[in-house]
């Protein structure tokens, strides 16, 4: 049961954190008008 729920909890976290991670790597500082450094693997989740 404990390893089901763990497995579970880690799905779900995962899904979010990939889906928080494209929206970053895909938008840019409102205010500044540019787009901090990323990560390489990050760049790979582009759009364009």
């Amino acid at each position: 049961m404990k390893s089901e729920l763990k497995k579970v909890t880690l799905k779900i976290a995962s899904k979010a954190i990939l889906n928080s991670a494209k929206t970053e790597v895909n938008s840019s500082c409102f205010f500044i008008g540019y787009q901090p450094k990323l990560p390489d693997n990050a760049k790979k989740l582009r759009k364009f």
